[in-house]
């Protein structure tokens, strides 16, 4: 199936049989064979005549951009495969930022291991570096490497995107919106950037956070959600739901479960969400021949997408 829609993209490209079968190293016949079994499979007619040559059918004009997005992952799936193929043997020792630590490093750190038993992954927490630029910690001689920001989602070293979320227990209410003055707000200190995010949408929603209600003010996001998931064990209907804003990262197994849900803040729905693009820096000098690193970030993406679907 790979090979057959790797033939009908490159057939689409130069609508010439010929051609195309010289591009491919296989035979005119076996193109058309080719593109005839997928015509078959799909059910769908992708090529008709037009004069002496070839063009797309409206289906198959449809069916190619989907055909070039699949040959490009599954690429990119053989080209992360050759770098997990080989274990990895030694330490690998990461710098994260406090507001992704708790939701990201444990578990990741754990799955690498599980798939290199022989290695292990250490960190070290710093501070989180502005957008656009490789964090210092880099250069420092206790790390390999380091998570910091991005511009975008899509550069090079990008690892995940993180979303900033207005959350509450799932037996609290049954709302689609709430009114924040309605709620009962829980923080949590020791992130100071995660504050200003907050800070930020509020204003940016005309609210003053001083003037809400605040239910307790915890020293970090383990605390918080522990305290969120307690509350939630309480009676359910409660006419003052918990909210609390935390990164999806952080709670992605919650709203999962269904322990936690994502809500609407009616004064801020027209808000654009806070979000994170963050990137994994390699040490400067510290990457060895071996593209430990290389291996590590493969996996750390792949991870991200099917772990924390972010």
């Amino acid at each position: 199936m790979d090979f057959r829609l790797k033939v009908f993209v490159t057939a689409a490209r130069t609508l010439n049989y010929s051609r195309s079968a010289q591009e491919l190293g296989i035979t005119q016949p076996s193109v058309s064979t080719h593109i005839k079994l997928l015509e078959e499979e799909l059910k769908v007619k992708l090529f008709s005549r037009q004069g002496k040559g070839f063009c797309l059918t409206y289906s198959g004009e449809l069916l190619l951009e989907r055909a070039e997005k699949i040959i490009s992952l599954y690429e990119e799936m053989q080209q992360e495969a050759s770098l997990l193929s080989n274990v990895v043997a030694g330490s690998f020792t990461i710098g994260i930022p406090k507001a992704i630590y708790y939701g990201i490093f444990p578990e990741l750190a754990a799955s690498w291991c599980r798939l290199s038993p022989g290695s292990a992954i250490g960190h070290k927490i710093i501070d989180l570096p502005k957008a656009g630029v490789a964090p210092k910690e880099t250069e420092s001689q206790d790390l390999d490497a380091a998570i910091g920001i991005n511009w975008r989602s899509d550069e090079q070293n990008g690892f995940f995107t993180d979303t900033l979320l207005a959350v509450t227990p799932s037996r609290i209410k049954e709302d689609s919106y709430y009114d924040i003055a309605d709620t009962k707000l829980l923080y949590y200190e020791g992130d100071p950037e995660t504050s200003a995010d907050i800070a930020g949408k509020m204003s940016a929603s005309g609210l003053n956070p001083q003037t809400l209600t605040v239910a307790a003010t915890m020293k970090d996001p383990v605390s918080a959600i522990k305290f969120l998931t307690e509350y939630g064990k309480g009676p359910s209907g409660a006419s003052s739901p918990l909210v609390c804003f935390l990164w999806k990262s952080q709670i992605a197994e919650l709203l999962a479960n269904g322990t936690l849900k994502a809500i609407s803040l009616t004064e801020m729905e027209n808000t654009p969400p806070a979000r994170r693009h963050y990137g994994l820096y390699p040490a400067k000098g510290r990457i060895a021949e071996d593209e430990t690193f290389a291996r590590i970030m493969a996996f750390s993406r792949g991870w991200a997408q099917k772990k924390l679907l972010l």
